[in-house]
């Protein structure tokens, strides 16, 4: 811990690679600007989902707000502590985090989704590829979004506290993101991605049968209150991209063979059926058949 026994900021980290959690504590202690603990919680083996670690973790921390944080991240903004807590003190602020979207339908995929909905500010990299993810912020330090992606969320204790992560219906390491982010702007406070402090997650992102569903759970606790969305989007123009988010949705799907062939063909038919006039249909069909199968 840096400073006094009263630290600022309490950094939370679900740890299963001791290296990568030494990168990001040293990464912190260079960048971070204001008081701060570090709770690694070294998670190999436990069995304990990241909802437990991180409801456990927090209840242990001492900090007025709380950074919950994937070990593969890396912060590249000096004194970034400083941005992150001035903007969660403010009374209506729910989370920060760095990507997420400012609409939510009751359709099958995480938090992405069309491109002018998403709202992006951090590097993405690999061993292989590095490459900035930012969408236009209209000159904005914060842009409000509905959820967020959980490579780093920052919270105010009193937030956290009054939603918590979902460990019942979230037990391992996917959704939870999505659905502790929708719970929080769903009790009334704002949600932001931040523009003002940049990042860098060591990881492309990947899609498998098990996040899947995981986010099929999300939507059935859910489903009674899609859409949600922030106020400078109308519910017109919400309703009209519905079609387009959902077809966005479903080729995700379909491109990283999440669906089984016949998942997948019966979910392009359906939509067909529902959409045969527009042209996202014939794109949806495209894509389903230009994806390879294994036979």
């Amino acid at each position: 811990m840096k400073g006094s026994s009263l630290p600022l900021i309490s950094v939370v980290v679900c740890s299963i690679n001791p290296s990568e959690a030494e990168k990001l504590r040293s990464n912190i202690a260079q960048t971070i600007g204001v008081e701060y603990e570090l709770i690694i919680c070294d998670n190999r083996g436990s069995g304990k989902g990241i909802c437990q670690v991180y409801n456990e973790s927090a209840t242990k921390a001492t900090g007025e707000y709380l950074c919950f944080v994937h070990e593969d991240i890396a912060f590249c903004t000096p004194e970034w502590g400083k941005k992150i807590v001035a903007k969660l003190s403010e009374p209506d602020c729910g989370v920060i985090g760095f990507a997420g979207s400012t609409v939510k339908y009751g359709l099958r995929y995480g938090w992405q989704g069309i491109r002018r909905y998403t709202r992006k500010n951090y590097i993405a990299s690999s061993p292989t590829k590095r490459g900035s993810l930012r969408t236009s912020a209209d000159g904005r330090d914060f842009a409000e979004v509905i959820c967020l992606d959980g490579m780093c969320l920052c919270v105010r204790r009193d937030v956290w506290d009054r939603v918590r992560f979902d460990e019942v219906n979230f037990p391992g390491f996917h959704s939870y993101d999505t659905d502790f982010t929708t719970a929080v702007s769903y009790a009334g406070y704002k949600n932001y991605v931040s523009y003002s402090v940049l990042v860098e997650h060591r990881s492309l992102g990947s899609f498998s049968r098990v996040w899947y569903e995981s986010v099929v759970v999300y939507n059935k606790k859910w489903v009674d209150r899609f859409p949600l969305y922030v106020a400078e989007h109308s519910k017109e123009e919400v309703e009209a991209n519905a079609t387009a988010t959902e077809a966005f949705g479903l080729k995700l799907l379909i491109k990283n063979r999440i669906l089984s062939r016949e998942e997948a063909r019966a979910e392009v038919l359906g939509f067909w059926r529902r959409n045969r006039l527009k042209v996202s249909s014939y794109g949806l069909i495209f894509k389903y058949l230009n994806t390879k199968y294994e036979k």
